[in-house]
């Protein structure tokens, strides 16, 4: 088994592809929940229900967001690490890391706190960008 030393991980290319995804996963749910929003001015031909547009984003954010920190993190680790040399997985497992602990930075900060089921996404977003970091590694063998 090699080992790896912290002096070749790409720190910039981990906290910049982190710092995206996080960002990214939250402006995804934005846009879902203004599509959502012109969806209903255009049903009623007017200004839309604000009480619907409201009931629909506490019901997607919760979820949503997670869910696309763990897709987008895996996505990302799987082509960002696509030109790294070395340790792959690695690189990927820093990657969720920074993307979950961000998440948890911020729920903190906003007071929102953090329970079980945080501490169940920071595992699968760290997860999932060791995989992506794994099969971009694998994907390059094969070709």
């Amino acid at each position: 088994m090699k080992k790896t030393q912290l002096s070749h991980i790409s720190w910039g290319r981990v906290l910049l592809t982190g710092l995206v995804v996080y960002v990214s996963s939250y402006l995804i749910v934005i846009l879902i929940i203004t599509i959502y929003a012109f969806i209903l001015a255009f049903q009623a031909q007017g200004a839309p229900d604000q009480a619907q547009i409201n009931e629909f984003a506490i019901q997607v954010s919760p979820w949503g967001v997670p869910v696309l920190a763990v897709l987008l993190t895996f996505g990302a680790a799987f082509w960002v690490l696509r030109k790294v040399a070395a340790s792959k997985s690695l690189h990927g497992l820093l990657i969720g890391f920074m993307v979950a602990i961000i998440s948890v930075i911020i729920s903190i900060i906003t007071g929102l706190g953090t329970d079980i089921l945080d501490l169940m996404w920071f595992f699968l977003t760290m997860g999932a960008g060791w995989f992506g970091g794994h099969f971009s590694h694998c994907r390059l063998r094969q070709v």
